[in-house]
């Protein structure tokens, strides 16, 4: 559920458990692990972010945009960035690096360049302390100056729009056809076009918002039949069968290992 206009969203300095930890210059490096099931309401943070899942699986949205965390692939999150955290039926054990001197990274990583730079940072972390520092400076460095370098990312007026449409309507999407009628475009222009920009198909767009808003709402105890019905889904097998599909448990699984997890976060990670 989105913040109320006006409430204010908590600056927190982390979650989970802290494994491991290492401190170069203005550079912070945490191996966290995350319970299953924990789920993180609207937060920010006030240093950028760097997220490397190594395993487990984790789910990030912030506003309309949703990232599935992918192994050894970076998610950068510039500094107050409003978002919300999800953690998959296994958890997720992951290495969080904070640097204290970079405002924010511009630019989007192509999935192979996250995947690359993401590898590094891990092998910097894992590397022989007589070799760490530098390791960890070099990787970081070239980190930064790749999103500096990467090109800005342009998305035209109406795929915006068309994505806010759906995002809206997330319980009863208008057909393919329609939205496209709405935008001004041919549909399959329209499919092709959503898919280049966000990876994803419209309709998968709606699945993993409605996976998401589900997973929310099942956290803050709402009945998962209420649930159901609140989201879009046909009933509440549908519900079941799609959140299995994407979280690898059931809606009831899950219901469980997040009471688990509230009541015993463990140390403060990120």
């Amino acid at each position: 559920m989105p913040s109320t206009i006006g409430e204010p969203v908590p600056c927190v300095t982390g979650h989970g458990a802290v494994l491991d930890e290492l401190r170069v210059d203005g550079i912070g490096m945490r191996l966290v692990h995350y319970a299953a099931g924990l789920t993180i309401h609207h937060h920010t943070h006030d240093l950028a972010k760097l997220t490397i899942l190594l395993s487990g699986g984790a789910t990030e949205r912030a506003g309309e945009n949703l990232v599935e965390h992918e192994s050894f692939a970076v998610v950068a999150r510039n500094r107050f960035r409003i978002h919300e955290n999800q953690y998959h039926a296994r958890g997720a054990r992951s290495l969080i690096v904070e640097l204290e001197d970079v405002p924010a990274l511009p630019g989007e990583l192509s999935v192979e360049a996250a995947r690359h730079h993401g590898r590094r940072l891990v092998s910097a972390f894992r590397a022989e302390r007589s070799a760490r520092a530098r390791c960890v400076r070099d990787a970081v460095g070239d980190l930064i100056a790749a999103f500096h370098e990467a090109p800005p990312v342009s998305t035209p007026a109406w795929l915006e729009h068309a994505r806010a449409q759906l995002f809206a309507q997330l319980a009863g999407p208008p057909r393919l056809e329609d939205l496209a009628r709405t935008v001004g475009v041919h549909h399959v222009h329209l499919a092709q076009a959503f898919r280049r920009r966000w990876n994803t198909t419209p309709l998968g767009y709606v699945r993993a918002h409605r996976v998401f808003r589900a997973v929310d709402l099942i956290a803050r105890g709402v009945p998962l039949v209420e649930v159901a019905a609140d989201v879009g889904f046909a009933d509440q097998s549908h519900m079941t069968r799609t959140i299995g599909r994407a979280r690898r448990a059931s809606p009831g699984t899950l219901r469980r290992a997040m009471h688990a997890a509230a009541s015993d976060p463990g140390p403060s990670g990120s």
